[in-house]
């Protein structure tokens, strides 16, 4: 074989790009192909990239690079250059797996037609970023060379490279990296690199390379100004090839990208929205993580949302109006659109800049209620008992199973529930329309509407059909441009930056790990899993605060001790911030109670503080189906979970004094995460359910708001910027594929929400049955109701 080059260790005969200064720790974009193929897999989206340089051979590049599904990547490329006067081409493909945001594996397989003959290479490389300020790339090129597998007369040393980057500040605004490189023909080289953000325009990269220091020492110097322009770079510069004159050849670089950077300033766009279809827990969160985004994006002007048969409960109304209401006071105005709305979604729209209506459509606009659906009548008739230990008077979950009426505790605590709700309803649109709560009251009794009916009462600010509404938006908004999907943010990164975590506990409270039914949209959350999570997430330095995100109305008891435990070790080592949803209660605010601060809608259910215990009897039923029983056993009790005889009353004895224990466990617990008395908290307790406006009067809750304020107060108890990242964990399967495949991702917010045959209503009470049904006779902290506040 021919003697390989002089010079290999960082212009080997197998490389391309001449010209580029081109990190090896943490390589952006496609370019990732040539320095390390590892960084693929950690690319915020796609990006092509084109370049043309003359540092020493003239070289024409041209590469791709896309993410994939289960975090793969891939990427290809084409150079051309001129060396000695002959042309050289060649092609590469590659390909990688990020096993977390931390590490990454990749490699490239390349083919070339070069002086000499064709011959083909492999690289392979690494890339591990344990924290946002550092990171290291390690690079093997050309392993078929010391194997004589590149089928050419070319002798090509195999070669490794080793990077180290460091950024103070945690991005690419400011970064220097070192790197060695040797190979197996005995040569050692060394490189610089130094990066410079400059606000609202781009960045500066700076490299040295001194190659072969034991024999030429050769030098080579390169450097680039880039320009971003949201997801289109412009790159400049020029580089001086070691061993020439001293003269410096040009670079250019274009990219296009999915994701924007920040750099020059670009015209603003209108982010429109969309919401079609019911907003579970999660689907909530996503939209208001979504709306707070725009408020601090610079390149959104405004927000255009359009709710369409949301099932909105008047909780999560209050969550969108806040947020709505910090988009207005940050100067980004909001123009709600419904078509056949509902007088939750008609209050959430309260402080947008206009709220319209379909000329055809309406608000169905009937005031808040609830359906307390009761089966004790029923299962009496199918030959069901019920048999229930509970411990306060206020707890209604074992009413539903054994009763066919509400006792009148409970009648009167829902009524007082009712009142609260419809008097902040009143209070808000009232402010909002600027009128009186009366005039609220009485356009609720004179409800539904249509279109001209809103208009001449003063309830919306006009009609209009969403499909030429354009006029409207350039008036409100100073531009007609509208992205319905913002592109991702490239943040530069490296690792995990800073950030914020969000824990959710969403349907019933069980034991074990997380329990999903796709197909009817039924999510339980498993002690197993959330424990874990909250443990990993209190481990990880990265994570500054968390934010425990509970739309739950209870559960199992020991689950919830759990849960409660884990929460208080990770409240030692970071602010944990509880943020309660539509419904918070036994189980679900047992969990909060442990918390740094506890925020709530001021609709949110919440108290419930009780415990109950029980089983069926099948045994009329069998019977009456001709079915006999015969149970046989040891012991005194045995067959005292038997769903074939009722408890004895022995058994109803000690089942009381063990509801007695956990229901102190529960006092205790709540007591000494909200700083209180036991005494105090039994009196609030009971099994009373309160609204948040309520609870935060009584010291349940600390402050009304919701998702976004505790996220707000999360970053700032983390020392973290207003933009920071947010991450939740853990995931959860929206469809029947993603529950097969094991494919979960961030809430679904654009488009239709999962097709569900069952109504919301039926999904909480089915939830509360499959968690009543897993309990397998331990005592449960529960508020099995459907409750719907519209």
């Amino acid at each position: 074989m021919a003697a390989s080059p002089s010079v290999a260790q960082w212009r080997r005969p197998t490389s391309g790009v001449d010209g580029l200064p081109v990190s090896l720790a943490a390589p952006e974009g496609a370019f990732a192909l040539e320095a390390n193929p590892a960084a693929l897999a950690l690319l915020p989206a796609w990006e092509v990239a084109v370049m043309v340089a003359d540092a020493g051979d003239p070289t024409l590049g041209l590469y791709g690079a896309t993410t994939l599904p289960f975090r793969l990547a891939i990427a290809a490329g084409a150079d051309w250059r001129l060396r000695d006067g002959q042309d050289e081409g060649r092609f590469s493909f590659g390909a990688a797996w990020a096993r977390s945001r931390t590490l990454a594996v990749g490699g490239a397989l390349r083919y070339l037609d070069v002086q000499g003959g064709r011959l083909g290479a492999l690289d392979l490389g690494l890339t591990w970023r344990p924290r946002s300020q550092f990171g290291v790339g390690v690079v093997v090129h050309d392993l078929l060379g010391p194997l004589g597998l590149t089928r050419s007369g070319i002798a090509v040393p195999g070669s490794i490279r080793v990077a180290a980057q460091f950024r103070p500040f945690g991005t690419d605004q400011l970064f220097a990296e070192a790197a060695v490189a040797a190979d197996t023909d005995g040569r050692v080289g060394v490189r610089g690199m130094l990066g410079i953000g400059v606000p609202r325009v781009g960045r500066l990269r700076g490299v040295v390379e001194a190659e072969d220091l034991a024999g030429d020492r050769a030098l080579r110097v390169m450097a680039t100004m880039t320009l971003d322009w949201g997801t289109t770079s412009i790159e400049g510069g020029f580089a001086r090839a070691p061993g020439s004159d001293g003269s410096f050849g040009p670079i250019g670089v274009l990219r296009l990208r999915g994701a924007e950077r920040r750099g020059l300033p670009q015209r603003g766009a209108i982010d429109d929205l969309e919401i079609r279809g019911s907003l579970g827990a999660r689907r909530l969160v996503g939209l208001v993580h979504r709306l707070e985004r725009d408020r601090h994006d610079p390149h959104v002007r405004g927000v255009f949302l359009r709710l369409r048969a949301t099932d909105l409960g008047m909780a999560h109304a209050q969550e969108i109006r806040e947020v709505i209401a910090a988009l207005e006071s940050a100067g980004k105005p909001v123009v709600c659109h419904l078509d056949a709305g509902t007088g939750s979604e008609l209050y959430a729209c309260g402080p947008a800049s206009r709220t319209l209506v379909d000329p055809a459509g309406g608000v169905r606009l009937l005031g808040p209620s609830f359906d307390v659906m009761l089966y004790g009548d029923a299962l009496a008739a199918l030959g069901i008992r019920t048999d229930f230990v509970r411990i306060g008077r206020f707890k209604s979950a074992v009413e539903q199973y054994a009763n066919g009426t509400s006792t009148g505790p409970a009648s009167a605590q829902r009524s007082a529930l009712l009142d609260d709700v419809f008097a902040r309803y009143a209070q808000d649109l009232g402010a909002d329309r600027g009128v009186a709560p009366g005039v609220v009251v009485d356009w609720v009794d004179g409800g539904p509407y249509s279109t001209p009916e809103l208009i001449e009462r003063g309830m919306i600010h006009g009609e209009a059909d969403e499909f030429v509404v354009t006029p409207i938006l350039s008036e409100v908004m100073g531009t007609s441009r509208r992205s319905s999907e913002p592109p991702l943010r490239d943040e530069a990164t490296i690792g995990n930056p800073p950030r914020v975590a969000v824990v959710m506990i969403d349907g019933s409270i069980v034991d074990g790990d997380n329990v999903d039914y796709p197909i009817i949209e039924i999510h339980q959350s498993g002690s197993r899993t959330i424990v874990r999570a909250i443990e990993a997430l209190a481990a990880d330095s990265s994570v500054r605060a968390i934010v425990l995100r509970v739309d739950s109305p209870g559960g199992s008891v020991l689950a919830s001790d759990q849960i409660w435990r884990a929460i208080r070790r990770a409240r030692a080592r970071k602010p944990v911030i509880a943020s309660m949803g539509a419904v918070a209660a036994s189980g679900g605010y047992y969990v909060a109670s442990a918390c740094d601060l506890i925020y709530a809608d001021p609709s949110t259910i919440t108290g419930s503080i009780g415990i109950f215990f029980g089983k069926a009897d099948f045994s009329p039923l069998a019977e009456r189906l001709g079915v006999s029983v015969e149970q046989v056993g040891r012991g005194r009790h045995a067959g005292a979970d038997s769903l074939f005889r009722m408890f004895t009353p022995e058994e109803r004895a000690l089942a009381a004094d063990k509801i007695r224990y956990w229901y102190r466990l529960f006092l205790q617990r709540v007591a000494e995460g909200r700083g209180m008395e036991v005494d105090a908290i039994h009196r609030l307790g009971q099994g009373r359910i309160w609204s948040g406006d309520a609870a935060q009067q009584l010291g349940l809750v600390d402050r009304l708001g919701g998702f976004a304020a505790a996220i707000h107060e999360a970053r700032q108890r983390g020392g973290l910027d207003a933009d920071s990242e947010v991450v939740m964990v853990p995931a959860r399967p929206s469809s029947l594929i993603e529950y097969v495949l094991g494919a979960v991702d961030s809430p679904n917010l654009s488009g239709d929400a999962p097709d569900v045959r069952a109504t919301p209503a039926s999904r909480r009470l089915l939830d509360a049955a499959a968690a009543l049904a897993a309990s397998d006779g331990a005592p449960m902290a529960l508020m099995p109701m459907v409750v719907d506040l519209r």
